[in-house]
């Protein structure tokens, strides 16, 4: 089948495109690198757009039965908001798969995304789903946790401040559960959707089997690297203003006011929809840890 990627070069993108080989899909890459590299080996074919122009993705879409939908951002930067990016951004896709005569779009969304959430990134992508769901294609929308793998930023960051810090910030009481997802999980439930009739018009929750507190997932990188390391707890009304005078100065910044407000709510959702319509039952964390990072330390 020819499908194409928006994203595909990202940490998810980069995953999903390398399982869907596997399954000897045609595959493009919508890709906005403008120094051509091909990090496929030219497996796959790579064409230059942006999700900011519906006409500069029609190429890339011609042909395609099948779009997986991956762009997004966590914080906004001077060039790139929620509002272009997410809600125009999948505008532009979704007019494009029109204009290419596409039939289905798989998108990736998150656990947590509603009208009325406390936060932009949440509104923003909620906004993207509807936007999908009225398309008139055929669609799958995925909500994803926490998402960990090989070459990610989340374990990255956290391994890189338990590594080299005797202490450890933990914002808050730490006590806040998310569900982290391993990316091969992820990356195999939106593979299967390609093929899962039964997944039309679905919005599906895609997590980890256990929704585990933020002090727990520290303790258990801390066991998988083996460090011992003190937490030092930062209530939220101190560090919420840090974040605010971040986001004045530095785009992106480090640290947002809407990421804390994402963490103090926690991201937790139900996947027995997943388990149920893919036949997929993903690892645990701590399994999912030593595939990451377990080799690492032990090598």
């Amino acid at each position: 089948m020819k499908v194409a990627v928006t994203g595909g070069t990202g940490f998810v993108g980069r995953h999903l495109v390398n399982r869907l080989l596997k399954d000897n899909h045609e595959i493009t890459v919508l890709t906005h690198r403008k120094s051509g590299e091909n990090i496929f080996d030219n497996r796959v074919r790579m064409i230059s757009g942006s999700v900011n122009s519906a006409s500069e993705m029609v190429p890339a879409f011609q042909g395609c039965q099948v779009i997986f939908h991956l762009v997004g951002i966590i914080a906004e930067t001077r060039k790139n908001t929620f509002e272009k990016t997410v809600v125009e951004g999948t505008r532009n896709v979704v007019a494009a798969c029109r204009e290419a005569k596409v039939k289905k779009i798989i998108y990736l969304s998150a656990m947590g995304t509603s009208e009325f959430a406390e936060t932009t990134y949440h509104r923003t992508k909620y906004q993207a789903e509807q936007t999908v769901i009225n398309s008139g294609l055929e669609w799958v929308i995925f909500r994803a946790s926490v998402i960990y793998g090989e070459d990610d930023s989340f374990l990255a960051i956290l391994s890189k401040v338990i590594k080299y810090f005797p202490f450890i910030p933990i914002f808050g009481d730490g006590r806040y559960k998310l569900q982290p997802v391993y990316i091969e999980d992820l990356t195999n439930a939106m593979a299967k959707a390609v093929v899962t009739p039964s997944a039309a018009g679905q919005i599906i929750d895609i997590g980890g089997p256990e929704q585990l507190d933020y002090m727990t997932i520290m303790n258990k990188i801390k066991k998988t690297l083996g460090k011992k390391r003190l937490n030092f707890h930062i209530h939220f009304r101190v560090i919420k203003p840090v974040a605010a005078l971040m986001e004045l100065f530095l785009k992106p910044a480090p640290l947002t006011v809407d990421q804390l407000t994402m963490l103090k709510m926690g991201n937790t959702g139900d996947i027995s929809k997943m388990r149920a319509l893919f036949g997929i039952e993903p690892v645990t964390f701590e399994d999912g840890l030593k595939k990451v990072i377990g080799d690492k330390v032990n090598g």
